[in-house]
């Protein structure tokens, strides 16, 4: 386990999928991560990488194969490799290798890095695409869950949730694990949102900024601790709690990438909301978090 450190914070990071362990603020015992449980949501905040969310049947088509991978795709369950370390900062780095090619038939670079400013936990991505020839088709997300409650005076339900800018946002419905984009929905954040289980019966709430600035806000009133998500640039932001099998977390997810459509033929080439870098390409990413 990696632990970086400044005045204001600690964290922990698991290089089995780069996955965060612990966020704590510096001098209290509250534990923000959610630290996993088999009866409702084993994991704590993997990293979604070449996949965000469910493939049709688990598969998909590229260049007349198929091939076959799971929801939220590879990089989650590889071992990272950690190649710069200070007090307050950790970069690891995942490539392309004889394994993922059997699932994944490209070439890229994955490197992570964490860091701590001030009282912000700053989380950046950079995909690189070494090849000369071939364009790389990915998607990529974060998927931290923060403990609901944080203390014992709370609970889940009187939680909330807050949007800023505070306003009706487009919003992505789900069928099942699918992504319904022919029948965009309006998510009303003009107010702060109570948290309920029942509000996660569709799976995930899909938020679509289509890049703006988007932060949200958990908060815990009873104690007045919570955490804020800050992002820039995303297309679209997951909220989720596992349902029905419930566990007291929830997730806030920036997302570059979609799950398959309703109506996926599974080709790789049509699959909504990818990116695509060109060769010899580099692309970054970051979101922040901030408790408190």
């Amino acid at each position: 386990m990696i632990t970086i450190t400044n005045e204001r914070l600690m964290v922990q990071i698991d290089p089995l999928g780069a996955q965060m362990h612990s966020i704590k603020r510096r001098g209290e015992d509250t534990e923000y991560l959610w630290q996993g449980d088999a009866q409702s949501w084993s994991r704590q905040a993997p990293v979604l990488f070449p996949f965000v969310g469910r493939l049709k049947d688990d598969h998909y088509g590229f260049e007349g194969r198929d091939f076959h991978q799971t929801q939220h795709g590879f990089a989650r369950g590889r071992e990272f490799k950690l190649v710069n370390q200070a007090a307050d900062l950790a970069v690891f780095e995942l490539e392309s290798d004889e394994q993922t090619r059997t699932v994944y038939p490209f070439e890229f670079r994955l490197t992570i890095t964490y860091a701590l400013v001030e009282d912000q936990l700053v989380i950046s991505y950079q995909v690189a695409n070494p090849t000369s020839e071939q364009v790389l088709r990915y998607a990529l997300g974060a998927h931290p869950g923060f403990n609901v409650p944080l203390t014992a005076a709370g609970q889940f339900e009187t939680a909330t949730l807050t949007a800023d800018p505070a306003k009706v946002y487009p919003q992505i419905p789900l069928v099942g694990p699918y992504s319904d984009l022919g029948h965009p929905k309006e998510l009303d954040a003009r107010r702060p949102i109570q948290l309920n289980h029942d509000l996660f019966d569709h799976d995930a709430l899909v938020f679509a900024p289509y890049g703006a600035d988007l932060s949200l806000t958990l908060t815990e009133p009873e104690s007045g601790h919570g955490v804020t998500v800050l992002t820039s640039g995303n297309p679209f932001v997951g909220v989720w709690s596992q349902y029905p099998n419930t566990g007291n977390f929830l997730c806030i997810e920036p997302w570059w990438g979609l799950a398959d459509g309703v109506d996926s033929d599974g080709q790789l080439t049509h699959k909504p909301a990818m990116n695509q870098l060109a060769p010899g390409g580099v692309a970054n990413y970051q979101f922040s978090i901030r408790p408190f």
